[in-house]
């Protein structure tokens, strides 16, 4: 899962310009900075305006301004209703500095407080996160959750899927693939999981049809097309499996699997 800020961050399109064909030097230089010198003016009128001072972080975190992100957080922590917002942005700018470690503390308190309430987006960073980390039992509580607040979300099903996958419990990974379908039947990761399941047992045949659907779901999946294309080439349908590969180089220039896989079928 991409890094994605966890608080709602609104797009801000406002910029300032003179009336007339004459304009003198623009006193604004982006309608980011814009945005943020708005807000400060705001909480200098209405200081306990908490919406306003979560929407001036994030546009800070978007800045590259994370000590005074940090602080607008240090503002917001002092009161109970917001505290889970300040650990939100301490957990964002600590992410933001690459201390992945400060980050999963501050994020996990964070769902720690609001529980089942709490934004799908962070428990799936958070989980990404501690799968980063290999902390398998910790994802994969985490993946439980967010599947729980967001009950059509087959990217968490897949998700916990995968980490099943990484323990070994197959059985459980199928599972949760198939569950993620039934919510999302267009959700190519999970076809491409169940493919795998069996083809790393040589179960090309059965494997066959799971890579097939992955690659009609998503047309322009290159891992898809690459793993379809070495099923054909290994079940002995050459022409159809270079095609296949020739398609996945098409949609990622930089695959080198995929490449290496073409180059030695045209050279036997």
């Amino acid at each position: 899962m991409k890094l994605l800020y966890v608080l709602c961050i609104p797009v801000f399109f406002a910029a300032c310009q003179q009336s007339g064909t004459e304009q003198k030097t623009p006193v604004v230089t982006d309608s980011l900075s814009v945005a943020i010198d708005n807000m400060r003016k705001d909480l200098q009128v209405k200081p306990g305006d908490a919406a306003t001072r979560i929407y001036l972080a994030n546009a800070l975190i978007q800045q590259g301004n994370y000590p005074a992100a940090d602080s607008q957080a240090a503002v917001l922590e002092k009161h109970p209703s917001t505290l889970p917002n300040a650990l939100y942005i301490y957990g964002l700018t600590s992410l933001n500095r690459k201390d992945t470690a400060t980050a999963i503390s501050h994020l996990t308190k964070a769902i720690g407080i609001r529980k089942d309430s709490s934004e799908y987006e962070a428990v799936m960073l958070t989980a990404d996160l501690l799968l980063g980390k290999k902390d398998y039992n910790q994802a994969l509580s985490l993946y439980t959750l967010a599947s729980s607040i967001d009950s059509l979300s087959a990217e968490a099903s897949y998700a916990a899927g995968e980490v099943y996958d990484l323990q070994g419990k197959e059985a459980q990974a199928r599972q949760k693939y198939v569950y993620a379908l039934q919510q999302d039947p267009a959700y190519s990761r999970a076809y491409i999981g169940l493919g795998n399941l069996s083809s790393r047992y040589g179960k090309w045949k059965e494997a066959l049809p799971h890579y097939n659907m992955a690659a009609k779901a998503d047309p322009t999946n290159a891992d898809a097309f690459y793993l379809r294309g070495r099923a054909l080439l290994i079940l002995g349908n050459r022409p159809a499996g270079i095609d296949d590969l020739t398609k996945a180089l098409s949609f990622r220039k930089n695959f080198p699997e995929a490449r290496q896989l073409l180059d030695s079928v045209k050279n036997q």
